[in-house]
């Protein structure tokens, strides 16, 4: 039991990590990678990890990809474009894994 808790515990401090990340990284338009990967990330362990969030905590989740997708898509070059596909089927399948 208590190591069931400990693994959610450091599963949803990833969780909050990899947000934090998506927040300070859409800020600067020239790190989309480093997005594009913490997204990819978050996804992989919804899928691979059991992790109860808060609703606060999901809507942060979805938050923060929602803004990193407005900034690749107002950015109107090609590769913000193909940026903003990206993270748009990303945040899909994360809405559904939240």
């Amino acid at each position: 039991m208590f190591e069931s808790h400990e693994k959610q515990s450091k599963t949803k401090k990833k969780v909050m990590g990899l947000t934090s990340a998506l927040e300070m990284a859409y800020v600067d338009p020239t790190r989309y990678s480093v997005v594009v990967d913490a997204a990819s990330q978050l996804c992989s362990l919804l899928k691979d990890e059991d992790v109860s969030l808060t609703m606060g905590e999901k809507v942060r989740v979805v938050k923060s990809v929602a803004k990193a997708k407005v900034r690749a898509f107002m950015g109107g070059t090609a590769d913000d474009y193909r940026t903003f596909k990206t993270l748009d089927a990303i945040s899909t399948d994360l809405v559904q894994l939240l």
